[in-house]
């Protein structure tokens, strides 16, 4: 086809500017992202700190141990500890979480871990979808790109013909100068092309971690314009409810709120310590053995504050939680009706289109010059050419990323590649 030729005569020249050159597909952008994404490797640690706050929840605290030394005795040895008459006292004391404030906090820190865990998916998924895009983008354009350099190049070999012509005065200034504007225009849009490739360049080198230029190079199954709905939207929404990782983040924030709320409410319960002392030389025997037991009594501090923090906490989740699942199903609902209007485009306005354009270029320049066409009709056509072959690319491209979008709302891989 003569799009794919011109697309690989875009690509050599990208090779002859002496850059290396990445060209990738899909599925192998997809592993260069998850190795690469310096923003996965930070939500990352994000998973292994809520993992290291679990682990500590899980810990037992360390118990206390202590001693006391006689420094002047009624001897006047300073520290004669080792003296059979000497005093010294040992205490050993340990802490215990009653109410089950640890077995709380290990599950607070377990669905704390889960809403990290949901975050990362999240975040893979959004970063997977503005990698998808920018590469369809860039390959689309790529074939505008080409296409039109294409035309340029039979142009400028009319619109230099014209000039010496003109030069000659055997062609009006009128012809010359309309040629040339139409080849002016004509890379005028080549021009601004390139620049929003470049940008897309940018966003593809940030999102790869690649200085080498990257070129999209996807397989055919994965450039198909159209493609079947799966489901219907109320299947659609379900699957997003069940799938899609904002939710499962959203909630997980909750059950990690209200496990909070439990433990807060069994922190209001003081801890009990219970030690054991030995006192030689100190006490009424001679060597005294004494079990320590103590408690706070909580007559002022019951954690009134903690508790309506994460009161407070939970009904914060909770309206994130139905906010989220409320702005799911809308964006759902919303690719969904995105997609159908752009296939329904395709179908009725654009389908074989591309068949046309390629005719068209074919023998625009050759039926001009045997004067089938007029100078109007020529400059006229060209200009139709020019957007009709932008349109059909953008088109393609805006159809590739709805599918993206939709799969990205809905969690869940929908269309066979």
């Amino acid at each position: 086809m003569r799009m794919l030729l011109v697309l690989l005569a875009f690509t050599m020249c990208l090779l002859a500017d002496g850059q290396d050159t990445l060209r990738i597909g899909i599925a192998q952008a997809d592993s260069l992202l998850i190795q690469r994404s310096l923003a996965l490797l930070a939500q990352r640690y994000q998973v292994d700190m809520a993992e290291a706050e679990r682990v500590q929840a899980r810990l037992f605290q360390n118990p206390t141990l202590a001693t006391e030394w006689s420094i002047r005795p009624s001897t006047g040895r300073v520290l004669d500890v080792a003296q059979p008459n000497g005093q010294m006292a040992v205490t050993a004391e340990k802490l215990f979480r009653i109410a089950g404030q640890r077995s709380l906090a290990v599950r607070a820190a377990t669905s704390r871990v889960r809403l990290a865990e949901a975050e990362y998916a999240e975040l893979a998924a959004a970063l997977r979808f503005a990698l998808h895009s920018n590469l369809y983008r860039q390959f689309y354009l790529s074939c505008a790109i080409a296409a039109i350099g294409s035309q340029l190049d039979l142009l400028k070999g009319v619109v230099d013909a014209y000039g010496t012509q003109f030069e000659k005065g055997n062609v009006s200034l009128k012809e010359a100068t309309r040629l040339r504007t139409a080849y002016f225009q004509l890379d005028d849009e080549r021009a601004r092309l390139l620049m929003e490739v470049n940008g897309i360049q940018q966003e593809l080198r940030t999102l790869l971690m690649e200085e080498r230029v990257v070129v999209a190079s996807p397989l055919a199954a994965e450039v198909v314009p159209l493609r079947p709905l799966p489901q219907d939207s109320v299947s659609l929404m379900a699957l997003a409810e069940a799938n899609r990782p904002r939710l499962r983040a959203a909630e997980a924030g909750v059950q990690a709120s209200e496990e909070q709320l439990r433990l807060e409410r069994r922190m209001a319960y003081p801890d009990l310590a219970l030690g054991y002392t030995y006192d030689r030389n100190s006490n009424y025997l001679p060597n005294y053995n004494g079990l320590n037991i103590g408690i706070a009594v909580p007559l002022f501090d019951r954690n009134q504050a903690g508790i309506r923090r994460a009161q407070a906490e939970q009904k914060q989740a909770r309206s994130q939680a139905e906010l989220a699942r409320q702005s799911v199903r809308q964006e759902v609902m919303r690719s969904l009706a995105d997609l159908r209007v752009l296939q329904q485009h395709y179908t009725s306005a654009s389908r074989g289109l591309d068949e046309q354009l390629d005719q068209l270029s074919e023998s625009l320049v050759a039926n001009y010059l045997k004067s089938n066409i007029s100078l109007l009709e020529f400059t006229d056509l060209f200009e139709a050419y020019t957007s009709g072959i932008i349109a059909i690319n953008s088109l393609k491209a805006d159809l590739q990323q709805a599918y993206e979008e939709l799969e990205f709302v809905s969690g869940q891989r929908l269309f066979v590649r």
